[in-house]
């Protein structure tokens, strides 16, 4: 990994030298775009002709949701010990997002106002699961448990099929454990587009879910508008603060468990001290072979892994902000005392006995988190994500009558006569 020096440069210096591109060239957005636009007039027709193209040559509109028949022979695959594990994920999962749950209110504001709000769960949502390099069960979860904490009643699950038209088992099995139907084996910016404007056998939703890659990315960018996204999700990334009580061994192992999901997953190490680095970097050489993704893990940290030398924690801290990552972990001798100067991160782990992978798969908070600087502005995946707020206005004759002289120099300014007449009209009706 190189290493970086903050000595010359400030926190938002070193954050703009580490930030990816872009993602998406103009060659692939002009291609989801006619994928997106295809699907939009062809419906079936053209999520069979991109299928077959990307993932299943033998395709068809009547084969594309997943059969009693291949669920039961899913669950039976991988076994009852991997559906327990389902399960003690989901209900950690739903024990956290249950406690985001919001509570309709009424509040007598003013004499004869009554002002509150009340929160309704989307009716129909769309979940995409990615599969391109790895099986992503977890994703699942992630994502369809926080939707049934918020009440959706209308849950559609699309996943990329096998060259042989099967989905994964251990995808198919999750769906089948939390009850989610129907299940489509449609995947990338066809899925995004067959759920956004909806096809002869896939229906329209109101809000599409879920990660994916550059072309998932770029179809949900541009389907929002016509339906809701939860987000545009890149690399999954860490940073890391440590300082000299810092075990280099968990360290390592904390950046390659990032490193190993694609090879630009970026891993950062920040930490004031010098004594850290060469330990660690000698960590990962000798706990890269024993990986099975090593080559991805390698190819990774080669790519978008560095250190980054602060003076100070405070000053580690800082870069974390103006970098706004996926994952913070926080390795000092005093993790709690860290948290306060974090304010820009989609998850935070506190203590060398918090690896993000507790996160990925079972803890309790959606995995499902902001990248690529976005946790400046937006936050993890939660239950509101899946729910809407209405607020809620009662007004009496007497509120009308306290509020017209306001509502007058307001409406007057902007020429909005009409305005005023209808609230006129409600106090000069006979």
């Amino acid at each position: 990994m190189r290493i970086i020096n903050t000595r010359s440069r400030t926190p938002r210096q070193i954050a703009e030298e580490l930030a990816r591109p872009a993602l998406g060239t103009a060659e692939q957005e002009a291609a989801v775009r006619d994928i997106i636009e295809a699907v939009r007039a062809r419906g079936d027709e053209a999520v069979i002709e991109y299928t077959r193209r990307f993932d299943w040559p033998d395709a068809a509109p009547d084969r594309l949701a997943a059969t009693q028949q291949e669920t039961a022979a899913a669950r039976d695959e991988v076994g009852e010990d991997f559906l327990a594990a389902v399960r003690h994920a989901a209900a950690n999962v739903r024990r956290f997002h249950q406690k985001q749950l919001p509570s309709d209110w009424m509040d007598l504001a003013h004499t004869g106002a009554l002002l509150g709000q009340k929160f309704t769960p989307i009716e129909r949502v769309g979940v995409h699961v990615p599969g391109f390099t790895a099986v992503y069960p977890s994703s699942l979860i992630m994502t369809v448990v926080p939707a049934q904490v918020a009440g959706v009643p209308e849950i559609t699950l699309l996943t990329p099929p096998g060259k042989d038209g099967a989905i994964p088992a251990a995808t198919l099995a999750a769906a089948s454990e939390l009850g989610v139907a129907p299940v489509f084996k449609v995947g990338g910016a066809q899925a995004i587009a067959a759920l956004a404007y909806g096809t002869q056998t896939i229906p329209k939703v109101d809000k599409v879910f879920g990660p994916g890659g550059i072309w998932v990315m770029l179809a949900k960018k541009m389907v929002y508008g016509a339906v809701g996204i939860d987000g545009l999700y890149g690399p999954s990334e860490v940073a890391i603060i440590g300082d000299e009580t810092a075990d280099p061994r968990l360290i390592a192992a904390d950046l390659l468990a990032q490193a190993e999901h694609m090879t630009d997953s970026p891993a950062y190490l920040l930490t004031p001290a010098n004594d850290l680095v060469d330990p660690v970097q000698s960590e990962i050489d000798a706990q890269l072979p024993h990986l099975s993704r090593r080559e991805i893990a390698r190819e990774a940290l080669q790519r978008f892994g560095a250190v980054v030398l602060t003076k100070d924690l405070d000053e580690a801290c800082a870069v974390v902000n103006e970098m706004a990552p996926e994952h913070v972990q926080i390795c000092t001798a005093e993790p709690f005392a860290q948290l306060a100067k974090v304010r820009n991160a989609g998850c935070i782990f506190l203590g060398s006995s918090s690896p993000v992978p507790m996160g990925d798969y079972v803890i309790g908070p959606s995995h499902v988190l902001p990248t690529g600087r976005t946790a400046r502005f937006s936050s993890g995946l939660g239950t509101m994500d899946f729910m809407k707020r209405s607020s809620i206005v009662y007004t009496s004759q007497q509120v009308l009558r306290g509020n017209l002289d306001t509502l007058r120099a307001l409406a007057d300014l902007e020429g909005f006569d009409a305005h005023l007449r209808a609230v006129q009209a409600r106090l000069h009706r006979s």
